[in-house]
């Protein structure tokens, strides 16, 4: 199905079916959380393991139409019964409410204990930069490193713009490919997004302000797309997920692009981390999920 398909056939179908589970979806999260477990904010305090916000309505949005069958999931099913989700053993990243300093003291500490007990094996981990840069800036400064996955997010100071992340086969070339997918990916998310606030009647104030968070989430991913069109001129990569030996790792830090090295055991592996990427704009705490997240 192409992305001309879904907007001509699907997206109105998902417009209306979107108020039919938002409704569902915030009783049900009001009766177990409150209002800070409104949708979207898992995604928003673990945006990499979620990829974005947009990421999960989408999802939620197709199971309403076509039942609870997950498009991410290309291991499990009837070819592979016994195939499960492992739950993630390590953290790389900062959790929300930390201090800053002190992740970065922790990420330190970890590397000198990386040496000792990784006896020359590679292993992931989460490099931190101080600034957005852009991909041709991010693989000059980690030029012979083997990188697996990117962190990219287009910044804007009063938009609620995603985390995305972009899988990367040992080097850069496919950081440019893989951005510009991520603006198709947003501009259908902005599309749905204008298709649920076109459909909207809001009656009540909470409606109202719901209605106010669709259009914004729209200007948003509308904002996004715009920016991961043009990668090459994008300075929107923060973080990136490497794989290397202690002596790689060692000398990563002393780049002074680079903020934070925070590696994981070399026994982990990919399936079994949880990426938490820490923003440049975040100085002093990792800030608690609010409605939009950090924002």
């Amino acid at each position: 199905m192409t992305l001309r398909s879904l907007d001509e056939n699907w997206l109105p179908r998902l417009a209306r079916r979107a108020h039919h589970w938002r409704r569902r979806s915030y009783d049900a999260v009001q009766a177990v959380g409150g209002p800070r477990s409104a949708p979207g904010h898992a995604a928003r305090a673990e945006p990499a393991l979620a990829g974005s916000i947009a990421a999960v309505l989408i999802a939620a949005l197709l199971v309403a139409i076509f039942g609870p069958h997950d498009p991410y999931d290309h291991d499990a099913g009837p070819d592979n019964p016994s195939a499960s989700i492992a739950p993630p053993q390590q953290t790389l990243g900062p959790q929300a409410g930390t201090s800053i300093s002190t992740y970065l003291t922790a990420a330190a500490f970890d590397l000198r204990h990386f040496a000792e007990v990784s006896r020359g094996k590679p292993g992931y981990a989460l490099i931190s930069l101080n600034r957005y840069v852009t991909p041709a800036e991010a693989a000059r400064a980690l030029a012979g490193i083997n990188v697996t996955r990117a962190y990219v997010r287009v910044p804007n100071q009063t938009l609620p713009t995603s985390i995305y992340p972009v899988s990367l086969l040992g080097n850069f070339g496919s950081l440019v490919e893989g951005m510009q997918s991520q603006s198709r990916f947003a501009g259908l998310n902005a599309k749905t997004y204008a298709q649920i606030v076109a459909g909207f009647k809001p009656k009540t104030d909470r409606e109202k302000a719901e209605k106010r968070i669709y259009a914004e989430l729209a200007d948003a991913a509308r904002f996004e797309s715009i920016a991961l069109a043009t990668p090459q001129s994008c300075g929107c990569v923060f973080a990136v997920l490497v794989r290397a030996d202690f002596l790689q790792l060692a000398a990563l830090t002393h780049l002074p692009d680079v903020r934070a090295v925070d590696p994981a055991p070399p026994a982990i592996t990919l399936d079994q981390l949880s990426v938490l990427p820490l923003r440049p704009d975040f100085t002093t705490v990792v800030p608690r999920p609010g409605v939009f997240g950090a924002g």
